[in-house]
């Protein structure tokens, strides 16, 4: 967006928040989008109508792919700039690396290309086209960000990941080399990590310096009574790798793989999922683990495999009579059960997203206490009214099932149930 709109967004944070409100601000940064940059202007010249039209001559490609105004369509922007990435890939890996760099070709944009723009999966092209087509795509560094914040009467909270917050690569830089100040200890940190893209949180300056002051963490450490006064959610997969050895994957960050020494602590976490886990309960539990405890909390806050919540959180399943939909999220349900195409995404309560498709929207709907039987046979009315058949995925493709069975539409049900329980959508009547 322009600068006058980036001003006016600050200054609608520090007008309209509350003492204690915060506004969520994501922006592209550097040093990570510099790299990008150069994609960015490759794709854009490789799509300028003097590029198309000098390929298309050369190619003797119609003039139709030009509109009345002499310009191309996003869609054939985009075929041009993905077609001159290809060409480029193409190419190099024809000749190999030695000869690229025999010849002085630079390998950086054409691997920038292969990794962030050519891709089999066509629904990433409106991803293509926001980061590198967008008229403003303005990244900065994180310090510059803060310090525009800072001059409009705000000031920087922490990231929505607290990975960038609490980053394993400030325990390894020696303490000589690092900066006391909380802005520049996080640069430092973005120009060791190639940083691309931020999620940051502000709030009204005064607050946040009565938050920093009250120890409340920004300082990069937290009080253990902040941490107890939270509810943990985390789940856990276990499967063993071929030698033998206990592999545990996070549900929540897969790219983070656990400790296998730390199984306990991950079933506690499993056995209420995807309920709340009270770290002060957990402490009395295991009075002689404290320390253990401690740590590994910390840490795998860290790693974003824990989220958490002020306010304790139920697995609450579909019960007919005793439970329902929550009402207060039906029309938000209602949304999603009536486009294939939305605008937005379904998220759970803790904000993170799910996919929801509008069958199991509608299915939703369904459940305002009624039986389930009847919720059942509400599912099969759906099915048979849209037309639509039960999909199984069998040897990693996915089939129809061909005049399926009560007890196929009861497990799909169950499936579609177990997911709603899962994202909190239910309550107690």
């Amino acid at each position: 967006m322009p600068d006058f709109v980036k001003d006016a967004i600050f200054e609608v944070g520090k007008n309209y928040l509350s003492p204690h409100g915060l506004i969520y601000i994501s922006y592209n940064t550097y040093p990570g989008w510099k790299g990008k940059d150069v994609l960015r202007d490759l794709m854009l010249f490789a799509a300028s109508n003097e590029t198309a039209l000098s390929i298309a001559a050369a190619k003797d490609i119609a003039k139709a792919e030009i509109d009345a105004n002499g310009e191309l369509s996003a869609k054939n922007k985009l075929a041009m700039a993905k077609g001159f990435c290809t060409a480029l890939v193409d190419f190099s890996e024809k000749i190999g690396q030695d000869e690229c760099y025999k010849l002085g070709i630079s390998r950086h944009t054409i691997n920038f290309a292969k990794e962030h723009v050519l891709t089999n999966n066509p629904e990433k092209d409106y991803y293509v086209m926001h980061e590198y087509f967008e008229t403003f795509n303005d990244p900065c560094y994180f310090k510059d960000f803060v310090a525009k914040a800072r001059s409009h009467g705000l000031d920087y909270v922490a990231d929505t990941h607290l990975q960038s917050h609490f980053s394993q690569i400030f325990e390894a830089i020696p303490a000589s080399m690092m900066p006391n100040d909380r802005i520049i200890k996080e640069q430092f940190g973005d120009f060791l990590l190639n940083k691309a893209f931020r999620c940051s949180i502000l709030g009204l300056k005064e607050s946040v310096l009565e938050l920093l002051n009250s120890g409340g963490g920004l300082d990069g450490g937290v009080k253990k009574s902040v941490l107890e006064s939270l509810y943990l959610q985390a789940g856990f997969e276990y499967q063993n790798t071929r030698d033998g050895k206990l592999e545990i994957i996070s549900k929540l960050n897969k790219a983070h793989k656990i400790n296998p020494e730390l199984k306990w602590l991950c079933d506690e976490f499993n056995a209420l999922y995807p309920g709340t886990l009270s770290l002060k309960d957990l402490l009395e539990k295991y009075s002689q683990k404290q320390d253990i405890i401690w740590a590994s909390v910390a840490h795998l806050l860290a790693l974003g495999v824990i989220d958490f919540s002020a306010a304790p959180l139920h697995a609450t399943g579909y019960e007919g009579a005793k439970t329902r939909v929550k009402e207060s999220l039906r029309g938000y349900i209602s949304y999603f059960a009536n486009t294939d195409a939305p605008v937005i995404g379904a998220a759970n309560e803790l904000n993170a997203l799910i996919s929801l498709s509008p069958l199991e929207a509608k299915v939703a709907l369904l459940c305002d206490g009624r039986d389930l039987g009847k919720v059942l046979k509400g599912f099969k009315d759906i099915i048979k009214s849209s037309g639509q058949s039960l999909v199984q995925v069998r040897n990693g493709k996915q089939e129809k099932i061909e005049a399926p069975t009560d007890a196929a539409f009861k497990g799909f049900l169950d499936n579609i149930l177990e997911k709603l329980s899962n994202a909190g959508y239910f309550e107690k009547i």
